[in-house]
C-alpha cells in the first residue's frame, strides 16, 4: 500500500523534545517498513498548532487526497493528535478522506476502525487529546495572564527602541522584560514624537525624513506611514504594559474591549514623557477627526465607497491600490482616485506617484465586466467555456499523449515479435540484449505517458457549483446595474471573480482577468483588455 506521512509540531520547544519531527518520521517510517509499505509522499508542519486546520502542507494533503490520480491510499500520523486535537475537525477529515478511500492510520494508537470496539477507542483517544489541549490552553493562558499583570513579556517582539532581557527569579527561573535599545534608537523614537507634537509633521513626512537619512526600521527596511502611526499609537514607550488586546482564538484578529485588557503601569522604563504622549494623541484626534484613539472597534469603520480597492494593483511594484481622496476639505471629500498603497505607506522612494480617477476606473471596469458576465449566463454558455477552456490548456499535453501511445503500441508489438522468436528457438544470439532494451525504453516510455497524465486536468465541475456560480453572476450583473451603488457587495465580488486588475501606464491599457475556480483547480480564466 503507497502511503503519506504526515507530522506536525506545534512549537520549537516541543521539537526538541520526544515529538520531535525526526522522532516521529522515525518512528512512521519503522512501522511501515514492518507493514511493507511504501512512503511515496511527506507532509511536514513546523510550528502549526492542530487546534485549527489552517494548517499550509495539512491543507495541501488533503487537495491531493481528493485528486482522482491521488498518490498514496491512506495517511500515517505518530499520533491521532498530530492529525487534530480537535474533534470535529478530525471528524470532517477522516470522514472526507475516507469517501475518497483514504484511511488515516496511528503508530502508536493503532486502531483502523473496522469493528464497533475500534470506532469506540479512537472517539475516546480523539476526545482526551482534545480534551488535553483545551485544559493546557486554559493552563496556559493562566500563566501569561499573571505574567502580564506584574509586567514581564509573553513572547513577541518588542517595539522598536526596545529590546528583551531575561532575569533570573531564583528556582532557575528567568522572566522576560523590555529595557531600553541602543541609544540611537531611543533618540529616533524621541525625535519621532518631538516632530508630531511640536514640528507639525505628519506620518509621511516624518517616515520620508528617515528614508532620506538612511536610518533603517525596525525590521532593517523603509519607514512607512502606518510604521510612524503605530509608534504614535503605542502605550509602550510610557512604561505602560498592556496584554490581551485581540483575540487570535478565531479566524481573524479581533479586537477585544479596553475592559479586558491587561494594562500594567511602569512596566519598564518609558522613553517619552506622559504629557508627550498625550499630547500626540490630542493633535491625532484633531488631525483625524477622532481617528488617533489608542482603541477603536473594527466595526466602527465606515464602509468605503472604493469597491475596487485591493482587487486592482499598481502596474510597476504590484503593491494593492487603495482609494484616497485628493481633498478632504470640500463638502464633497474632493476628487477620488485609486493609487498605488506602496506609494502612500512608503513614499516615493518606494514607487512613483499613479492616480486612477476612480469614477473612470469603475465605469471601465463595470461595462467589461457586465459585457463579459451576460455572455456566460446565457443557456449553457457557462458550462461550454469551462470546457472550451480546459480542451485549449490540455490540447500540447494530449497531442502529446497522443505520439507516446503510437510509440508505446509499437514497442509493444516488436517486444511480442522477439519474444515469439526466442521461444519458438528462431532468436538470434543477440536478440535478448534487444529484447531488454526494448524492455527498458518501453518502461521509460509508460512512465512519461503516466506523468503526462497527471497533468491533464479533468473537468469535472459539480452541479451545485454551477448553479450558486450562475447565482452570484446574476447578483453582480444586477448590482453592476443597479442605480444606487453598495460598494460593499461589489468588494466581496469583485474579489471573488476578479484575480487581477491593472492599468499600464505607458500604453494606458487596462488588464482585468477573470478567475472561476473550486480549491486549487482553476475552472475559467479570461484576460480583458481595453484602452484608457
Amino acid at each position: 500500500m503507497k502511503v503519506a506521512i504526515y507530522a506536525r509540531v506545534s512549537s520549537e520547544r516541543q521539537a526538541e523534545k520526544e515529538l520531535s519531527i525526526p522522532a516521529q518520521i522515525k518512528a512512521i517510517q519503522q512501522y511501515c517498513q514492518n507493514k511493507g509499505w511504501v512512503i511515496v509522499n511527506e507532509f511536514i508542519e513546523k510550528g502549526k498548532s492542530a487546534k485549527t486546520d489552517d494548517r499550509p502542507e495539512f491543507q495541501k494533503m488533503i487537495a491531493l487526497a481528493k485528486r482522482p490520480n491521488r498518490p498514496f491510499d491512506a495517511v500515517v500520523v505518530h499520533k491521532f493528535d498530530r492529525f487534530s486535537r480537535k474533534r470535529d475537525d478530525h471528524v470532517i477529515y477522516k470522514a472526507l478522506l475516507n469517501q475518497f478511500g483514504v484511511k488515516v492510520i496511528s503508530v502508536t494508537e493503532q486502531t483502523e476502525a473496522e469493528t464497533p470496539q475500534d470506532l469506540l477507542l479512537e472517539g475516546m483517544l480523539e476526545v482526551i487529546s482534545e480534551f488535553f489541549n483545551a485544559n493546557l490552553a486554559t493552563e496556559v493562558r493562566k500563566g501569561m495572564t499573571q505574567n502580564a499583570k506584574q509586567g514581564y513579556s509573553n513572547g513577541g517582539t518588542p517595539p522598536y527602541g526596545y529590546r528583551t532581557e531575561h532575569i533570573a527569579l531564583g528556582n532557575q527561573k528567568t522572566k522576560a522584560v523590555w529595557v531600553p535599545g541602543p541609544r540611537e534608537e531611543v533618540d529616533i523614537v524621541r525625535w519621532i514624537f518631538n516632530q508630531y507634537a511640536y514640528e507639525n509633521k505628519g506620518y509621511h513626512k516624518i517616515a520620508s525624513e528617515l528614508n532620506e537619512r538612511k536610518i533603517p526600521s525596525q525590521k532593517g527596511g523603509t519607514w512607512s506611514a502606518s510604521t510612524i502611526r503605530a509608534i504614535i499609537y503605542n502605550e509602550s514607550y510610557i512604561g505602560r504594559k498592556v496584554w490581551n488586546k485581540q483575540d487570535y482564538q478565531t479566524k481573524g484578529k479581533k479586537w477585544r474591549d479596553r475592559s479586558e485588557w491587561i494594562i500594567t503601569e511602569n512596566a519598564h522604563p518609558a522613553l517619552i514623557s506622559k504629557e508627550l504622549f498625550d499630547l500626540c494623541q490630542e493633535i491625532a484626534k484633531k488631525r483625524h477627526n477622532g481617528g488617533g484613539e489608542t482603541h477603536k472597534p473594527f466595526d466602527a469603520k465606515p464602509v468605503s465607497p472604493f469597491w475596487l480597492r485591493g482587487v486592482m494593483v499598481c502596474d510597476k511594484c504590484g503593491t494593492r491600490m487603495v482609494g484616497n481622496s485628493a481633498s478632504t476639505r470640500t463638502k464633497s471629500g474632493g476628487q477620488k482616485y485609486y493609487t498605488c498603497g506602496g506609494y502612500l505607506r512608503k513614499g516615493k522612494e518606494y514607487c512613483s506617484y499613479v492616480g486612477w480617477r476612480k469614477e473612470r476606473v469603475e465605469e471601465l471596469v463595470t461595462n467589461k465586466l457586465r459585457t463579459a458576465l451576460l455572455r456566460l449566463s446565457m443557456d449553457n454558455n457557462l458550462l461550454e467555456e469551462i470546457r472550451l477552456y480546459h480542451n485549449d490548456k490540455n490540447k500540447h499535453f494530449i497531442a502529446q499523449q497522443s505520439n507516446l501511445e503510437a510509440e508505446i503500441s509499437f514497442l509493444k508489438k516488436k517486444v511480442q515479435a522477439i519474444e515469439a522468436d526466442i521461444q519458438s528457438g528462431r532468436g538470434k544470439p543477440y536478440h535478448q540484449e534487444m529484447l531488454d532494451e526494448m524492455n527498458q525504453e518501453l518502461q521509460m516510455k509508460i512512465a512519461e505517458y503516466e506523468a503526462l497524465a497527471q497533468g491533464i486536468t479533468a473537468v469535472n465541475v459539480p452541479e451545485e457549483y454551477i448553479v450558486s456560480l450562475k447565482y452570484d453572476i446574476q447578483t453582480f450583473i444586477s448590482l453592476l446595474d443597479d442605480e444606487v451603488v453598495n460598494p460593499q457587495m461589489l468588494h466581496q465580488l469583485a474579489g471573488k471573480f476578479i484575480s487581477k486588475l491593472f492599468i499600464q501606464r505607458e500604453t494606458k491599457k487596462m488588464y482585468l482577468t477573470l478567475l472561476f475556480k473550486i480549491d486549487d483547480t482553476i475552472l475559467y480564466e479570461k484576460t480583458i483588455v481595453a484602452d484608457w
